[in-house]
């Protein structure tokens, strides 16, 4: 068959292994997949292999540590009079290093708080926790975090630079970028508070939604959420019809050193499939498997390149 066409289906394929892999999937939707595969017989052939290349690079998920307290509070009140902490800016590098809990690049890590929630932390992020006050509270200094809220007789919330984003339920994530915060809720609904919006600007975000904003207020509409857009907690990235250039920089993301990817060379690439998070070198590969004009020269363990070839 042709380049085009052989893409097109094995794009069909990666996404249809990538909705059968989901726990809720239901009967409707496992009978359109079989109605997909009988109408030709590359059709099942190609989700067989790419159903096996999501079963060889499934990471075991680790089971929930309970949380571990960070850095005495003596320690640091020791280290705030330090001159170089006194230097503008310092503070906030200070204060991941020295959270409650943190995580380097490429790394997820599973958490049980005091109070039964679960957190997962993602690659490079910090948190700090405290239920002392009337609110549980956590505060994410870096990075993202995905909570599911136990039952408690205190709300729940999760504050950053930006506002507060309070559990009306209990799954949803908040990852904080360079100008904004993204708030995404898997099931019952989040009230976002932006920090310097008072207590009458408040947005709630339902579940299957999300929200970006700043601490003057909501940045963006809310919109529906991505599918698979929450797969990291399970060691997994899921891309629908993406440019290749964005797997790439998610990739760099989870991957210490660099990636670079030559953009002009990738040109209109995109990607439908599954990469693991915690095995970079596999995830290229596969992705290099999927779309073979792709090429990718590891320079060093430090510095890979991603470009590609020119269509014939």
């Amino acid at each position: 068959m042709p380049d085009a066409t052989a893409e097109r289906l094995r794009q069909e394929a990666a996404l249809w292994a990538v909705t059968l892999a989901d726990d809720a999937v239901d009967d409707a939707t496992r009978a359109a997949c079989d109605a997909w595969c009988a109408l030709d017989e590359r059709h099942a052939r190609l989700l067989a292999e790419m159903r096996r290349m999501w079963e060889s690079v499934t990471p075991d998920t680790p089971a929930p540590q309970p949380a571990r307290r960070g850095p005495s509070r003596q320690m640091l009140g020791a280290l705030v009079l330090l001159p170089c902490l006194l230097v503008a800016g310092a503070a906030m590098p200070w204060q991941a290093w020295l959270a409650d809990e943190r995580t380097g690049v490429g790394e997820i890590r599973h958490l049980r708080l005091e109070d039964g929630s679960r957190v997962a932390l993602n690659s490079d992020s910090a948190i700090d926790i405290d239920f002392s006050g009337s609110v549980r509270r956590v505060q994410l200094l870096r990075g993202e975090v995905f909570v599911e809220v136990a039952h408690g007789d205190k709300p729940f919330a999760v504050v950053d630079r930006d506002g507060t984003a309070q559990a009306l339920g209990t799954r949803y994530a908040v990852r904080r970028e360079a100008d904004d915060t993204l708030v995404t809720v898997t099931e019952s609904r989040v009230r976002v508070q932006p920090l310097d919006g008072g207590d009458d600007r408040w947005v709630d975000v339902q579940a299957g939604q999300q929200v970006r904003f700043d601490r003057r207020g909501v940045t963006t509409d809310t919109v529906p959420a991505a599918p698979g857009g929450l797969a990291w907690p399970q060691g997994r990235l899921v891309f629908d019809d993406a440019p290749v250039a964005e797997v790439l920089r998610q990739l760099g993301q989870h991957r210490p050193g660099l990636l670079l990817a030559d953009d002009e060379a990738l040109g209109a690439l995109r990607f439908t499939g599954v990469l693991p998070i915690q095995q970079s070198d596999a995830a290229l590969a596969l992705l290099a498997s999927a779309l073979p004009s792709l090429r990718v020269s590891t320079l060093s363990p430090w510095l890979v390149r991603v470009t590609a070839t020119a269509p014939p």
